[in-house]
C-alpha cells in the first residue's frame, strides 16, 4: 500500500466536513495536535484549512478558528510563492514533493524558524485527490549551526583580507577551509596564482586537479593528516601546480589547523594559512645546480680540448716557433670562444645587441680551423638574426657539438671535416651539423653525457625548437629547427 492510499484511508474520518468545518474524529485529532510535526491538511483548489495542529500554528503564529479559510486568507501578507507552489503542484500531479530550509518567521516578537517540509497527496473516498497533507521537521538548530559556521567563516575571511592588505607587499595568497561546511575561501591573490577566475566557484576538487599529477598524491595526504588531532596541526610544503592554461608553477604553501572540541573530544575545525609564488626561486635554484654541473663540465673539456690542440698542432708544425705561434693563436681563439658561454655560467647576458647565427658558429668553431686544412671548416648561413637572449643557449648548443667533435668525432683527425649549413623558409630557422672523414660510427652512444643533455634541453626548453641526431657511420648529422620568432628574442 502506498503512503498516500494510507492517509486516503484516514481521510475518511480527518476529511474536512463543510457542515461542521472541523475534524469529526476527535481522539485522532487530538493525537496530531500536541505531535511535535508541523501537521496541515488543505482541501481544494483554494487549499482551505481541514486541520492545523499546534505545533504548525506556533511556527506561522497563527490564531483562531482556521476550519475552511483559503490558504491565502489566513496566512496574509504572509502568503508567498514558496508557500502555494509545492501544494499546488502535489495537487495537479499527485506525486510528493520534499522542500527544505522553509524559513517561518511571521511575527514581530518571534525568532525565525526553518523547517523541512514534505507534501502529500490526500485521496478522497472516490480514490480522487481532494487536498494536501504537509509534514513538517524543524530543523531550526541545524540552520543555525550552518549559518554560525558561515558568519564565522565570512567574519574569518574579513580579517583574512585585512590580513591581504598588510601583507600585500609580499605577494602571500591566503586561503581558509572549514571543516564543518567543507567551504573553500581564497583571495584575490590566490587565485591568481591559480590561474582561477574571480567568480569561478571554489571546491575541494577544484584544488586537487590543480596540483601537479607527480605531487598530487603526497599533498592530499599531508593536508589530510592535519584533521587527527594528533598531528601537529601545522602544514609548511612546497609542490606544483598546473594552471587552467597549463603553465607549471612552484608554490609554497604554510598554514595551520585549529581545532575545536566536541563532546569532550578534539576535531579539526578551520584551516588557515598562506601561498607563495616560488618559481622563480626554484628556477634559479635548478638553473644554478645545472650551471654548477655545467662549470665542472666546461672546466675538464677545457683540458681534453688544450690536450687536443697541442698534438694536433704538433703534427703540422714545422718548427717549435711555427708551433708556438700556431698553438697561441688557436688557445685565444678558444679563450674567445669561451667568452660567449661564460656569462650563461653567471647569469649574464653575453650578447647585449642581436647577432646572426653565422657569426655564434665562426666564433664557436675558430679555435678548431685549419690546423693545415683550409676547408676543414665550411659554414654556410644565409642571415639570420639571433636575438640576445636566444644567443646564449644556440651558443652553448654550438658549443657542445663542437666539443664533441673534437673529443671523439671529425675534428679529431687532420683529414676530418664540418659543414655547417643553415637557411630559413620565413618561419623556421633550419641548421645542418654534418660531420665527415672522423672516426666511424657504430651507432648511437649508450650513455647520453650531460653536455648532450643540456644541449637538448637548451633547444626545446628555451629555443623552443627541435633537435634530432642521425649517427651516420662516416659521421654525426645534427639537425636544428627553430621558431624564428622565438630565435630572435
Amino acid at each position: 500500500m502506498s503512503p498516500s492510499r494510507t492517509w486516503a484511508h484516514g481521510i475518511d474520518e480527518i476529511r474536512f466536513q463543510p457542515e461542521a468545518e472541523g475534524l469529526s474524529h476527535e481522539s485522532l485529532a487530538s493525537l496530531l495536535e500536541n505531535v511535535p510535526l508541523a501537521i496541515c491538511v488543505t482541501l481544494g483548489p483554494e487549499h482551505r484549512y481541514a486541520f492545523a495542529n499546534r505545533t504548525f500554528r506556533s511556527a506561522l503564529a497563527l490564531s483562531g478558528d482556521l476550519a475552511g479559510k483559503p490558504l491565502r486568507e489566513a496566512l496574509g501578507s504572509r502568503y508567498t510563492e514558496q508557500t502555494q507552489a509545492p501544494r499546488q503542484t502535489v495537487l495537479e500531479t499527485g506525486q510528493p514533493i520534499e522542500v527544505t530550509n522553509v524559513a517561518f518567521g511571521p511575527g514581530d516578537n518571534q525568532e525565525t524558524t526553518f523547517w523541512d517540509i514534505t507534501f502529500l497527496p490526500v485521496l478522497d473516498a472516490d480514490d480522487r485527490i481532494g487536498g494536501i497533507l504537509s509534514l513538517g521537521v524543524d530543523v531550526t538548530s541545524r540552520e543555525n549551526a550552518t549559518r554560525r559556521a558561515d558568519r564565522h567563516a565570512q567574519e574569518g575571511l574579513i580579517n583574512s583580507k585585512r590580513l591581504a592588505l598588510a601583507v600585500e607587499a609580499t605577494e602571500l595568497g591566503l586561503w581558509e577551509w572549514i571543516a564543518a561546511t567543507g567551504r573553500i575561501y581564497w583571495s584575490e591573490r590566490q587565485k591568481e596564482i591559480f590561474g582561477i577566475a574571480p567568480d569561478e566557484p571554489l571546491t575541494h576538487e577544484l584544488w586537487i586537479s590543480s596540483i601537479h599529477p607527480e605531487d598530487r598524491d603526497w599533498v592530499v595526504a599531508k593536508v589530510d593528516s592535519l584533521s587527527n588531532p594528533a598531528s601537529t596541526g601545522k602544514l609548511q610544503i612546497e609542490y606544483r601546480i598546473v594552471r587552467p592554461d597549463g603553465e607549471v608553477r612552484w608554490i609554497s604553501s604554510r598554514g595551520r589547523m585549529l581545532y575545536e572540541t566536541v563532546d569532550g573530544k578534539p576535531r579539526a575545525a578551520r584551516l588557515l594559512g598562506t601561498i607563495l609564488d616560488i618559481t622563480e626561486r626554484r628556477t634559479n635554484e635548478e638553473a644554478r645546480r645545472l650551471l654548477a654541473k655545467e662549470l665542472d663540465h666546461r672546466v675538464k673539456n677545457l683540458f681534453a680540448m688544450a690536450n687536443a690542440m697541442v698534438t694536433m698542432t704538433a703534427r703540422n708544425a714545422g718548427s717549435v716557433e711555427e708551433m708556438s705561434a700556431s698553438l697561441h693563436g688557436r688557445l685565444h681563439a678558444l679563450a674567445k670562444a669561451h667568452e660567449l658561454i661564460r656569462p650563461a655560467l653567471a647569469e649574464e647576458r653575453p650578447f647585449q645587441h642581436e647577432t646572426t647565427v653565422a657569426a655564434i658558429a665562426e666564433t664557436i668553431l675558430a679555435p678548431y680551423k685549419d690546423f693545415g686544412m683550409p676547408t676543414r671548416i665550411s659554414i654556410q648561413c644565409a642571415p639570420i638574426s639571433v636575438g640576445a637572449k636566444s644567443a646564449t643557449s644556440l651558443t652553448l648548443i654550438l658549443h657542445e657539438l663542437a666539443t664533441n667533435a673534437s673529443k671523439y668525432g671529425a675534428l679529431t683527425r687532420t683529414d676530418g671535416a664540418l659543414n655547417v649549413i643553415c637557411w630559413h623558409d620565413g618561419k623556421r630557422m633550419f641548421l645542418v651539423w654534418q660531420e665527415r672523414g672522423g672516426p666511424a660510427i657504430e651507432g648511437p652512444p649508450a650513455y647520453q653525457g650531460f653536455g648532450s643533455q643540456l644541449a637538448r634541453k637548451s633547444v626545446i626548453d628555451q629555443l623552443e625548437g627541435e633537435i634530432a641526431y642521425d649517427w651516420l657511420r662516416d659521421g654525426l648529422r645534427v639537425d636544428l629547427r627553430v621558431p624564428l620568432d622565438r630565435l630572435s628574442r
